[in-house]
């Protein structure tokens, strides 16, 4: 292989355990838009079997030349739990497919009544494609890199609302009691899908979530926890698996959040998102969660990337590295998905940077 994946797993084991590691590892998340520039295939096209996934999977996770390596068809934001819940409940009509970017299922028209909801099926994700598919990559892109061991469920706000549509914001007020019961649903199937990735690929050895409702500009901290929290928490708890918090929103509630977490008995073992875009407040989130790994903190893929030069990026890049490397257990990461507006030099650019300014020794200011 072209890539050095055992470097890159110790890379990555240094900071998670809070030692030196070679360099400050890098991470792309890495979906189907920029998957479908890269292999120059339809997501369909990647999608015909286990192995060409795979290959696909790691040969674009090998361009862009970061330290992770997973499936492209990212599961954790839901389109193919969508697609899921279309076929159990035989409606595959409402999942509308992309050749070049990630395909979605027509949001709200799955259950729209209360009807709906009660008589929701659950999906069978060993046997409905393209969960078997999907689950047999991952197990071919772990045995041959040596690099995996993250759950990705979605039990997120997204999935509610890719389900329940844009009423479910307002049954957050009138009818909770329905929402909870869609909640419920979308917990037995991703349970399901937690049983059906064991079988296939292995116990994982944590889980990363979204935690999308954790934005002070969408719900107010306790419903957050109501509709999404509370469930990724009794999942860590059922599993025994310590929690990675994914958030790309503008405003989150990270500390509240953690505190939760923690004062329930859950571990948080990493934060993965973007803002607050001031550094000097990710310095103070470090020094509040020292045993934290921070992956992101204001490389924001709406910003310098999409926006800046190569050159602009880099100086991102290197300002991240020289405020928070210090201080250990930091990996780069754009966060979130790079679309196709996102230019590949400005892509490439952050693994450069990170080659060039990520080897220490670094010094705090």
């Amino acid at each position: 292989m072209k890539h050095d994946w055992k470097a890159s797993a110790e890379r990555i084991a240094a900071t998670l355990l809070g030692q030196t590691p070679d360099r400050v590892p890098v991470s792309f998340i890495a979906s189907e838009d920029i998957a479908a520039r890269i292999s120059g295939l339809t997501i369909r096209e990647m999608l015909t079997s286990s192995k060409k996934l795979a290959e696909v999977s790691i040969g674009v996770c090998e361009v862009l030349g970061g330290d992770n390596v997973s499936v492209v068809v990212t599961p954790y934001c839901g389109p193919y739990e969508g697609l899921a819940f279309a076929k159990a409940n035989g409606r595959e009509d409402l999942f509308v497919w992309k050749d070049y970017t990630t395909p979605f299922i027509r949001e709200g028209e799955l259950c729209p009544t209360e009807a709906d909801i009660e008589r929701l099926e659950i999906p069978d994700h060993s046997k409905l494609e393209p969960w078997p598919t999907i689950l047999e990559a991952m197990a071919i892109v772990q045995e041959t890199t040596g690099m995996g061991g993250g759950f990705s469920p979605s039990l997120t706000w997204s999935s509610i609302q890719m389900l329940r549509g844009s009423r479910a914001y307002m049954d957050v007020i009138e009818n909770p009691e329905l929402l909870l019961a869609l909640c419920e649903k979308i917990y037995a199937s991703q349970w399901d899908y937690y049983q059906a990735y064991c079988k296939v690929v292995g116990k994982p050895s944590f889980a990363f979530n979204c935690q999308y409702a954790f934005n002070r500009t969408m719900l107010r901290f306790e419903d957050a926890w109501k509709f999404e929290g509370q469930f990724i928490h009794r999942f860590c708890r059922e599993t025994g698996l310590p929690l990675a918090i994914h958030n790309c929103g503008f405003d989150p509630y990270w500390v509240e959040l953690i505190e939760r977490h923690q004062s329930g008995g859950v571990q948080v073992i990493a934060v993965n998102g973007s803002h607050p875009l001031d550094l000097d407040e990710w310095v103070r989130f470090r020094e509040k969660f020292p045993d934290i790994v921070i992956m992101g903190a204001s490389l924001f893929v709406n910003g310098e990337l999409e926006n800046g030069t190569p050159v602009e990026v880099e100086a991102r890049v290197r300002e991240n590295i020289l405020k928070l490397a210090p201080y250990g257990r930091f990996i780069v990461t754009p966060v979130c998905c790079m679309p196709w507006r996102v230019s590949l030099s400005n892509i490439f650019a952050v693994r450069d940077a990170v080659e060039r300014h990520g080897r220490g020794p670094f010094s705090r200011s």
